[in-house]
């Protein structure tokens, strides 16, 4: 994958072919909204059939399925992923579950609960638990290797690994807000920060966080990041990519320390 793709395909109206390993494939099929925080959703398409990463928001939905018509009948969607439970990234799979009951959703325990609260009393759909199963083999033979994220944002929040085409669905890390966007980062990453600041610093929770989710990519041959909403990262950005997140100071890392004297009114 390279920049180019930024100039071959109309956002506005088509799916993107991001990785072609023949029966294996990752489609962009996002949206295009003017906000700022714009949703990129993906697809694998294995053996003909679909999983959709982080779904999006109920009002993305007809624009996503439009976009899937065009490679895959929505009939063969048979999962989708839950990074986490924001209505931004996960809503949709209401309306993916009213066209097909028998859609497993794969989201870790503790996210299962929450979006359990999108679904009517009494309704049931089937669940794949990361933590039980932390890899899915498809028909292919590509594994899927869902590895923890906690705290970045959602203490449950839970990244994919595509072993096959080495490629990290990272959710909301390495996220990026801007007006101005390209599917694929075609500049330098430094330039890329300031978009990158606006997200890290005011929803991922600290360092800590951030340097243990990086121990558990060590052993990862990565060449794409896609996270859910910016740019694409290829591979001659990645070592920067994760010096920014080793080194970045968020959330709880610019509160304040406060000392039993300074809460001297609990008795």
């Amino acid at each position: 994958m390279d920049k180019s793709i930024n100039g071959k395909y109309d956002l506005t109206k088509e799916v993107v072919l991001l990785v072609d390993k023949g029966i294996h494939k990752i489609y962009w099929v996002g949206t295009t909204s003017e906000k700022a925080l714009r949703s990129n959703i993906y697809l694998i398409i294995d053996s003909e059939e679909g999983i959709i990463i982080d779904c999006g928001a109920r009002t993305e939905f007809q624009q996503t399925l439009n976009r899937v018509k065009q490679v895959l009948p929505p009939s063969k969607v048979t999962k989708i992923f839950a990074n986490h439970q924001d209505p931004d990234v996960t809503a949709s799979m209401i309306d993916w579950l009213e066209l097909n009951p028998q859609i497993t959703i794969i989201t870790s325990p503790m996210i299962n609960v929450l979006i359990n609260h999108y679904i009517e009393d009494g309704k049931r759909y089937n669940f794949h638990n990361t933590e039980i199963e932390p890899t899915l083999k498809l028909k292919s033979g590509a594994v899927l290797e869902f590895i923890p994220s906690p705290f970045m944002h959602s203490p449950g929040a839970v990244t994919i690994y595509n072993q096959y085409t080495k490629t990290l669905f990272s959710g909301d890390i390495w996220s990026a807000i801007s007006l101005e966007w390209n599917l694929v980062l075609d500049y330098e990453f430094e330039e890329h920060i300031d978009n990158m600041d606006m997200f890290h610093q005011g929803y991922i929770s600290s360092n800590k966080a951030c340097r243990y989710f990086l121990y558990l990519l060590k052993d990862k041959d990565i060449d794409h990041i896609m996270p859910q909403h910016g740019s694409i990262i290829t591979q001659r950005n990645l070592n920067s990519a994760f010096k920014y997140i080793r080194d970045l100071k968020c959330g709880i890392d610019n509160f304040k320390d406060y000392s039993n004297e300074d809460l001297d009114f609990i008795t």
